[in-house]
């Protein structure tokens, strides 16, 4: 088999991350700029390895990284500083925020009692195996999923993230059983390394699903902090654009 099957890496990671309803966090609480300000905590642990990532220790050292904290802890740290700096959105971000379903679910209970909506962000490897769990997710009121897609085809996914390709077709899929289920979601896809003609693929692909979904597409582009610059010439790849100082540059 060409890569490693992200949903077994789930089941691994999620053994290290999770414990009941306590997940690993190694802060619970930043302020974002994104969305027009955004109160997250950051999570430990995903289910890929993309080698465009910026998380660092998160994803790559889960087991040396972090402490556990139910839920309630969680949206405490992140109410306390929401009201601090007047953000009404709130996420868990830099790892992959599907990982212990338990604790998702009661963090997402406590934010419906709340004025807030929670941003989920996702590779959408779990949602697109599990038709259930989007259903699970319909309960909820104040919550939005975003969707991260790595990539414009399934070649390229693989390069990214060293995973089986097939697994590429895994958060469109999770894209209808989210539309399906009525649950508020969008997609983001990863076009550093892409051309416009695969640009072009996976608008059409996405379109497929849902036209709405072009709408609020977002084109990601990475930003080149160091350890990203380092991590991508140590894997021989090279942006075609990058995201500096807010603007697109194409290289």
């Amino acid at each position: 088999m060409k890569g490693y099957d992200p949903i077994r890496l789930t089941e691994k990671m999620e053994s290290i991350v999770v414990d009941g309803n306590k997940r690993k966090y190694a802060k619970l609480s930043r302020p974002l700029r994104f969305y027009g300000g955004t109160t997250s905590a950051v999570e430990v642990g995903c289910n890929l390895r993309c080698k465009f990532c910026f998380s660092d220790k998160p994803v790559f050292k889960p087991q040396s990284t972090g402490k556990f904290y139910t839920p309630q802890q969680v949206f405490d740290a992140l109410d306390k500083s929401a009201k601090r700096y007047g953000h009404k959105l709130i996420s868990a971000s830099a790892s992959e925020g599907t990982l212990g379903r338990e604790h998702l679910f009661e963090l997402l209970e406590l934010v419906d009692q709340s004025d807030y909506v929670y941003i989920l962000e996702t590779n959408g490897m779990t949602l697109g195996n599990d038709e259930v769990f989007a259903q699970q997710l319909s309960r909820f009121k104040n919550l939005h999923v975003r969707m991260s897609i790595k990539g414009t085809n399934e070649d390229e996914f693989h390069e990214l993230t060293s995973a089986i390709p097939s697994s590429y077709q895994l958060p469109f899929k999770a894209l209808k059983y989210l539309i399906d289920a009525k649950v508020s979601c969008n997609a983001c896809v990863m076009v550093s390394f892409s051309d416009e003609e695969g640009i072009q693929q996976v608008e059409d692909k996405l379109y497929k699903v849902h036209p709405g979904l072009l709408k609020s597409l977002e084109k990601e582009h990475i930003t080149p902090f160091p350890k990203v610059a380092k991590r991508l010439a140590k894997n021989g790849l090279k942006p075609n654009s990058i995201a500096f100082k807010g603007k697109v540059v194409n290289l």
